[in-house]
């Protein structure tokens, strides 16, 4: 089971080890970790599940390369995350967060943010 932690650091020597780090827009960097517990619903909201605040660090790994990331929220069916690359539709990464969890992911959307950083939202995939 996927421990709620709003830990904000995995080691340095995990986050340096990745070849790549998601390098924050100066206008998300103020606010980025404050957020935390239950997103707030709108009228007009067609999610099938209730999306949760996590934001954290954790690693990415896609095929051989590791990426360092922060997650944006997460629900029953997905996850949210930053990266500092582009994800493709369909890829399949593995999620490393600090409590040590490791979740499958399979890429559903990405778009750019700014350089070195991408918006993907994944599903959990088997």
């Amino acid at each position: 089971m996927l421990v709620r932690r709003h830990d904000t650091c995995l080691t340095a020597d995990e986050w340096d080890a990745t070849d790549a780090q998601v390098q924050l827009p100066e206008d998300l960097r103020k606010e980025f970790f404050s957020k935390s517990g239950p997103m707030p619903l709108y009228h007009e909201n067609l999610r099938g599940y209730h999306r949760y605040f996590v934001r954290v660090k954790a690693v990415l790994q896609r095929d051989e390369m590791k990426l360092g990331c922060y997650t944006k929220d997460i629900s029953r069916q997905g996850i949210g995350l930053l990266s500092p690359v582009q994800l493709l539709p369909l890829d399949r990464v593995q999620l490393h967060l600090p409590n040590g969890s490791k979740l499958t992911l399979e890429v559903a959307r990405c778009r750019r943010v700014d350089r070195g950083c991408f918006d993907c939202g994944a599903r959990f995939a088997l």
